[in-house]
């Protein structure tokens, strides 16, 4: 009788634990699948602070633990999902192209996956066809994606880098026409050396 309790207690037992296991696995370590990252949690265009110095502009997400800087002379602004900031000299054609000077745009959002997903999924969306490159890199000592996507054919310029660290996905867009893509990719090269992830 007594071998037959602590038989049912140890079965118990490693069941609990399998089942802790399962779920800590699920919870902490488990990657996002793509087919629900249309529904993680984005980052608020509110959560970005923007402070001027005498030499440039500090953009700030606390609560993602974000930082970089841009030019002073450029202009933040957003929109309901994006943070954006622009040089002096831009003009939007709309939400996606650019007549003139350079976009930046930020989202991070609370996806935990890996460079081979965000890889693959960049080469099966919409402008996988215009990848011009697309290589792993290091922002602030982190593992990064850094993808180019260009059309000479629509006047369409592109990078962005997407950053999987501790859940989450630091996504940082430049946008050009593609007759401003050289000073435009100096530009988000410079922001990209100061961008700091805590």
């Amino acid at each position: 009788m007594k071998k037959k309790i602590i038989v049912a207690l140890v079965g118990v037992v490693v069941i609990a634990a399998a089942a802790g296991g399962y779920f800590w696995w699920w919870k902490n370590i488990r990657l996002t699948p793509p087919n629900k990252w249309d529904i993680a949690k984005i980052s608020k265009p509110a959560d970005f602070a923007v402070t001027e110095t005498a030499e440039q502009k500090i953009i700030e997400n606390k609560s993602a633990g974000l930082t970089f800087t841009v030019p002073k002379d450029w202009i933040a602004s957003s929109t309901e999902y994006y943070f954006k900031l622009f040089s002096a000299d831009a003009k939007e054609k709309n939400e996606i192209f650019m007549d003139n000077g350079c976009r930046i745009m930020i989202e991070i959002t609370e996806i935990n996956t890996n460079l081979d997903i965000l890889a693959e999924n960049m080469k099966n969306g919409i402008w996988g066809k215009y990848i011009i490159q697309q290589d792993r890199i290091r922002v602030d000592n982190k593992n990064a994606l850094f993808s180019v996507v260009e059309s000479e054919k629509i006047k369409f310029y592109h990078s962005e880098i997407a950053i999987p660290y501790q859940k989450k996905i630091y996504y940082i867009a430049m946008d050009a026409n593609i007759k401003d893509k050289s000073l435009c990719s100096q530009n988000f090269q410079d922001i990209l050396d100061s961008v700091k992830i805590q």
